[in-house]
């Protein structure tokens, strides 16, 4: 992992989640896909991309990370603050500064991943400003961002009750 952290940013609703980073054409998408699961893919366009890179079960205890393809194959798992994916562990470390989510992943006391959430300009989505380390896969960034932010707990809406 380098020192370089790579300004992004995060819109995450209950449907759908869109990683830009800066310096790159291509945004990571989360879409649901199933209950309490999301899809990740690299690129604009769901379509274009084929089969999901990463799924996020939220409906597991604890929350499973897969590939999605003919035979399922897990490549990662989150208990407690430790996310293990593809063979990498991940701490996170969470910083509640109400109403607001700020947090930072770390590998081996390194820190890379920085979260801090904003105030978007409506109440359906939430909105994250991101740091990430130039070597963190994107798919990652997006993964561990999903897990911290819950978008499975999230309403549709203003006003609306979350799951």
């Amino acid at each position: 992992m380098t020192d370089e952290l790579r300004p992004g940013q995060a819109e995450m609703n209950r449907l759908s989640t869109v990683l830009r980073i800066t310096g790159e054409s291509a945004s990571v998408v989360s879409m649901q896909a199933g209950y309490q699961r999301q899809a990740i893919r690299r690129g604009s366009d769901p379509a274009a991309d084929g089969d999901p890179r990463l799924q996020v079960d939220f409906s597991t205890k604890p929350t499973l990370l897969y590939i999605d393809r003919s035979q399922t194959q897990q490549v990662g798992v989150r208990q407690g603050n430790t996310v293990l994916l593809w063979s990498q562990e991940y701490r996170i470390h969470r910083q509640w500064l109400w109403p607001k989510l700020l947090f930072t992943v770390t590998v081996d006391g390194r820190a890379v991943l920085r979260v801090r959430e904003r105030f978007g300009r409506n109440g359906s989505a939430r909105v994250f400003d991101t740091r990430s380390a130039a070597a963190l896969d994107p798919v990652a960034a997006l993964a561990l961002l999903l897990l911290e932010g819950r978008p499975h707990k999230m309403g549709l809406g203003r006003g609306d009750i979350t799951s």
